[in-house]
């Protein structure tokens, strides 16, 4: 149940951010999943089938991410987490594609991956301003009010979540800064895009779980924990469906199906612990009961 009193999303949120994103992850998504092979004629750039379906698994639980959101939050408690970590992922998408522009099909090639490469890069130089608007006006409608989060999350369940999303959130970063050589490394043949793209959605996932400690309830962050259960089980299909191409001796193999395997149990894991707990109800909708009751109790 959401709190009554809780801010609304933005329909400016809602029309300039969500359903845009919605309909790129879905391209995305079903593109690199169904066409893994085929990203040198049909994408924005060349890629290995496994980056392919890795990738398109990363898209396809943002996709339900951001449907869900779309589609059931009402208030923008219920949609912060999901809009700023996607906010966050395409910022990193735009610096992965200026640092490694030299990867897309921008200068050349079949005449769908050279259009698709223009019209990649051209929506995610547009994104982020288009966010920062639709963020602006969401911060001016909420302008002025207090906090709406809850009492301290169990630590039981503030812990694992916060662990696991600091150690995303840590590779996350120094893949995405440094990815040369790792591509090096790597079980399967990627570029430095790969990575860049790859450490991308494992840093927003990792942002995202320290969101969901700071904002104290998982029905809040329901979107996102559906969407590690989707790229998980999907990414794992996907790695084992072109298990022919991994370098299976790598300890960076087995690194990767631990990852995924951390995406789909935490996933879950949330989903069932959203549905048994009891809601978590903002420490100020007691304030006023508990003020009179003291002082009656406590006669001076």
């Amino acid at each position: 149940m959401e709190e009554p009193t809780g801010r609304p999303l933005s329909p400016v949120v809602r029309y300039t951010m969500v359903v845009p994103l919605t309909l790129g992850a879905v391209y995305a998504a079903l593109l690199l999943t169904l066409a893994s092979s085929h990203t040198g004629a049909l994408f924005a750039w060349t890629m290995s089938p496994v980056s392919a379906a890795l990738i398109g698994a990363g898209y396809a639980g943002s996709c339900a991410m951001l449907w869900l959101c779309g589609a059931r939050a009402r208030q923008w408690t219920h949609a912060r987490v999901t809009v700023l970590s996607s906010s966050l992922f395409m910022l990193l998408m735009l610096a992965a594609l200026l640092l490694d522009h030299g990867t897309l099909h921008l200068r050349g090639g079949q005449v769908f991956g050279v259009l698709a490469a223009f019209g990649w890069f051209g929506v995610h130089l547009v994104a982020p301003p288009v966010g920062a608007v639709g963020l602006g006006a969401q911060w001016l409608a909420a302008r002025g009010g207090a906090p709406e989060r809850p009492g301290a999350m169990p630590w039981w369940i503030a812990l694992p979540t916060f662990c696991s999303g600091l150690f995303l959130t840590v590779v996350g970063v120094l893949l995405f800064v440094s990815p040369d050589g790792p591509a090096r490394h790597w079980p399967w043949a990627v570029s430095p895009l790969d990575v860049r793209v790859l450490a991308a959605f494992g840093l927003t996932f990792g942002a995202a779980m320290l969101g969901t400690v700071r904002e104290r309830e998982l029905r809040r962050v329901n979107h996102g924990m559906v969407a590690m259960v989707v790229t998980g089980l999907l990414g794992l299909i996907g790695l084992f469906r072109y298990a022919g191409q991994v370098r299976w001796s790598s300890v960076g193999a087995w690194g990767v199906v631990a990852v995924l395997m951390l995406f789909l149990g935490m996933g879950l894991a949330g989903l069932g612990l959203a549905a048994a707990l009891p809601e978590a109800l903002p420490p100020t909708s007691h304030a006023p009961s508990t003020t009179p009751s003291t002082g009656a109790g406590n006669p001076a």
